[in-house]
């Protein structure tokens, strides 16, 4: 089995959100905006950072915004409440704008990789098992001014992470990882740090500097490299349980199946023909 770190978590979350995204191959029938706008700032960082780093000119990061936002928006898309193209267009292009000031800020550059290409949405993989493997997709490698390898996430989010979240993500975890793995091909000894940028969605929204930490410990990998194992086991034998916690922690309001697990509707969700015969004989 290939995992990947966003496909362990679902795990841990709720096997029953597996059983329906991966085993099944059901799809919501519209995106979510929050999701299209999160991948419309992050091509336009990629592309900012790509263009410092191999030393190019981008005349406006506000442009570059508005085209991935543009590209993003022609599918029809899922607004909450409270948002709109527009709103989202405003705020996407105020927070590319802000971007580099805090990028030069934080000290950091991106990790030149031996071919001479920079270490930007890296994708790694590495063997759990005779049967299992890990694959990931990074943001970025950088390097601090006293050389240490630093292992850096992007996160669009509607609020701020605190540095316990940064210091206990299984996501950092897995991308260390994958990194130590390929340490010789990427001509290093080892990841030294981890750590999130957060790029905080407001009407004024507020750029962070990285949130960084020192590299996890042998006993943390080990722990997540189990974590992962347990995940194919629950899988191959078809231990799909639901998890919806306590009332003020559940995970239930944000996913995607919620009104397919508890009442069996499916107006929302695109299901393949094989998936509906199987729901029909689970109901």
């Amino acid at each position: 089995m290939i995992l990947s770190p966003s496909r362990v978590q679902k795990g841990q979350t709720c096997m029953k959100q597996v059983w329906y995204h991966y085993k099944l191959g059901i799809r919501p029938k519209v995106t979510s905006a929050n999701l299209a706008f999160g991948k419309a700032v992050d091509n336009t960082v990629m592309d900012y950072l790509k263009a410092v780093t191999l030393g190019t000119r981008i005349s406006s990061i506000e442009d570059v915004f508005v085209r991935h936002w543009k590209k993003q928006t022609s599918v029809s898309l899922e607004y909450s409440a409270t948002q709109s193209e527009k709103k989202l267009k405003e705020m996407g292009a105020a927070m590319a704008g802000k971007f580099p000031v805090k990028w030069e800020e934080s000290g950091l550059m991106v990790f030149i990789m031996p071919d001479g290409s920079p270490a930007l949405q890296v994708e790694l993989a590495v063997q759990i098992s005779p049967k299992d493997s890990l694959k990931g997709y990074l943001d970025l490698i950088a390097m601090d001014q006293v050389g240490r390898i630093v292992i850096l996430d992007i996160k669009t989010t509607g609020v701020a992470y605190d540095d316990l979240f940064v210091r206990q993500s299984d996501q950092l975890t897995a991308y260390q990882l994958l990194v130590d793995s390929h340490a010789e091909t990427l001509g290093i000894e080892q990841a030294d740090q981890v750590g999130f940028m957060c790029l905080h969605k407001k009407k004024d929204p507020v750029i962070h500097l990285p949130q960084i930490v020192d590299r996890r410990p042998a006993s943390r990998v080990r722990e997540y490299i189990q974590s992962c194992q347990w995940f194919v086991n629950d899988y191959n034998n078809g231990r799909f349980n639901r998890s919806p916690l306590g009332a003020f922690n559940s995970p239930c309001s944000m996913c995607d199946f919620s009104r397919l697990c508890s009442d069996g509707c499916i107006e929302d969700l695109a299901i393949p023909d094989r998936a509906m015969s199987v729901l029909q004989l689970a109901a």
